[in-house]
């Protein structure tokens, strides 16, 4: 007997509407974390530098601190001069309360690290990375379904998988070892969002525009 190769295009209504609808749950919901991402962090390489890497003081700022109290910062006569002024007059509005305050902010200021801890980015690792496996898991199913030739299947299920492992790596290295691993960031999540559109047009289009196929097996009446 002859085994016809499944087609989406050959699924009964429901089934179409079933996937179809599975498929833009699934979208909706990369896109509700796209642009979480985008409101939390950013949707740029300097973003992303700025909120993942280590924000900690350089050896000669924290002897600075140590000598004197704070470190020098390059000086320009360029500085809006009424902007310093509105800045002593407030000083002088503020009571004692708000100083004492004042002192507090600084004092965590002083300290010149606000990084992320790396018990944080652990959590994040490990949420995206268990998650995210489930979620590739079903793009790469759908994909593998598909009528596209077995080598471009192929190229589409493994960038995913690798796509989220270079994500989170790169994370990892722009908070431990450069700011400059932002741009593999940028360039694999781009990658993941690339294969999931395709992948998605793709299911889509077979599901409800491709003919479908004789579904007859040789031997048959």
């Amino acid at each position: 007997m002859l085994k016809v190769p499944f087609n989406f295009a050959n699924l009964s209504t429901s089934w179409k509407v079933l996937v179809s609808g599975f498929i833009i749950i699934l979208g909706s919901g990369y896109l509700a974390a796209v642009l979480n991402a985008a409101l939390s962090v950013g949707m740029t390489p300097q973003a992303i530098a700025d909120h993942y890497a280590d924000k900690s003081l350089s050896t000669s700022e924290a002897a600075a601190i140590a000598e004197q109290g704070f470190a020098e910062e390059a000086f320009s006569f360029d500085d809006d001069d009424e902007m310093a002024e509105m800045n002593m007059d407030g000083m002088a509005e503020m009571d004692h309360s708000q100083m004492d305050m004042a002192g507090m902010d600084h004092g965590d200021a002083v300290s010149g690290d606000d990084t992320l801890p790396a018990q944080i980015l652990a959590q994040v690792s490990h949420i995206h990375l268990l998650s995210f496996s489930l979620l590739l898991l079903s793009m790469g199913g759908l994909a593998c379904l598909t009528q596209l030739v077995e080598s471009t299947k192929t190229a589409l299920v493994s960038m995913l998988f690798l796509g989220l492992w270079g994500d989170i790596i790169s994370l990892n290295l722009v908070r431990f070892v450069s700011g400059s691993f932002a741009y593999l960031t940028f360039a694999m999540g781009t990658a993941i969002g690339l294969c999931f559109a395709f992948i998605s047009f793709r299911v889509l289009w077979e599901l409800w525009l491709m003919k479908p196929t004789n579904n007859q097996t040789e031997g048959q009446p």
